[in-house]
């Protein structure tokens, strides 16, 4: 498994056990990568995961760029705000556990949530900054 596929992996897993992201999500949390074709609201999408090297002197290190995309049909904008405030507590409390990787820094960029075109539901979207460096 390469580092990305390791840091996407461990992002995924630690965002479905940990309990605020559950309260908001259900249990198991509905955080998917395209595991689900029609999921049950609210839910969590990964929708982008750009890489791009941040070497550093006899370190080999990436700079990851994920997007989650939050749909709720509950609560409004209140609703999609908890959504993602659970999202950006989960990732920045995290203690990161990545095979043959060490997560140097992570922490979210980006937060944004608005109505859907077709009115009924809300979405956020969240922006998230993982510093990786390969071990040896």
């Amino acid at each position: 498994m390469s580092a990305e596929e390791a840091v996407q992996a461990a992002l995924m897993e630690m965002l479905r056990a940990d309990a605020g992201v559950q309260a908001v999500f259900g249990s198991p949390a509905r955080v998917f990568d395209a595991e689900s074709e029609a999921p049950m609201f609210p839910h969590a999408l990964l929708e982008r995961h750009e890489v791009t090297p941040e070497d550093a002197a006899l370190v080999k290190g990436a700079a990851h760029r994920i997007s989650l995309a939050v749909y709720t049909r509950e609560g409004g904008v209140r609703g999609a705000k908890a959504a993602v405030a659970a999202l950006r507590r989960a990732v920045e409390g995290a203690s990161w556990s990545v095979p043959g990787v060490h997560i140097v820094l992570a922490h979210v960029v980006y937060g944004d949530v608005m109505r859907t075109a077709d009115k009924r539901a809300f979405r956020g979207l969240i922006r998230i900054r993982i510093i990786s460096e390969e071990m040896a």
